[in-house]
């Protein structure tokens, strides 16, 4: 649930960009989220995170954003070995929209990382980024599907 939930996330905070910082009722998005088939408890379980990360903030977010992000942290030759260019992708766009900062960044990676043996796919980091962003290590079958299986017939020094 919890990748799904962040998507809604992000959906918001888009629309927040998109609208000075306005956020609509959620009475207003809960039709278009339904008709992306996402459920009320979802939905309300973003929205909250969305309201209480900002209501709680000492910063104006949104109040002049810039247009464009304009540092990003460059991945190692590693990394970009092991990671897609759209999971990459989907990391910079969290961190350019505030919804994970450097350090939350820097988990993800890490835990995508020593969890999969193979290259991150953007579904892998979408639950890897969910689990660290709202705690949800405790429900770590829902990351079952960053365990792939080994080829054993692959040499091993």
């Amino acid at each position: 649930m919890g990748n799904r939930v962040l998507e809604i996330v992000v959906y918001l905070i888009d629309h927040m960009r998109e609208n000075s910082g306005m956020l609509p009722s959620m009475d207003d998005l809960t039709p278009d989220l339904h008709s992306l088939g996402y459920s009320d408890n979802e939905i309300s379980t973003a929205y909250s995170w969305v309201i209480d990360r900002y209501e709680h903030s000492n910063e104006p977010f949104f109040a002049q954003f810039p247009e464009e992000h304009h540092s990003n942290r460059v991945l190692t030759q590693y990394e970009r070995l092991q990671l897609t260019p759209e999971a990459y992708g989907f990391m910079v766009k969290l961190v350019s929209l505030s919804v994970i900062d450097d350090e939350q960044f820097e988990t993800v990676l890490e835990r995508a990382f020593s969890i999969s043996p193979q290259r991150v796919s953007l579904e892998q980091i979408k639950l890897v980024t969910a689990a660290v962003l709202f705690n949800e290590f405790s429900e770590i079958e829902s990351l079952a599907i960053l365990y792939t299986k080994i080829d054993p017939t692959l040499p091993v020094n």
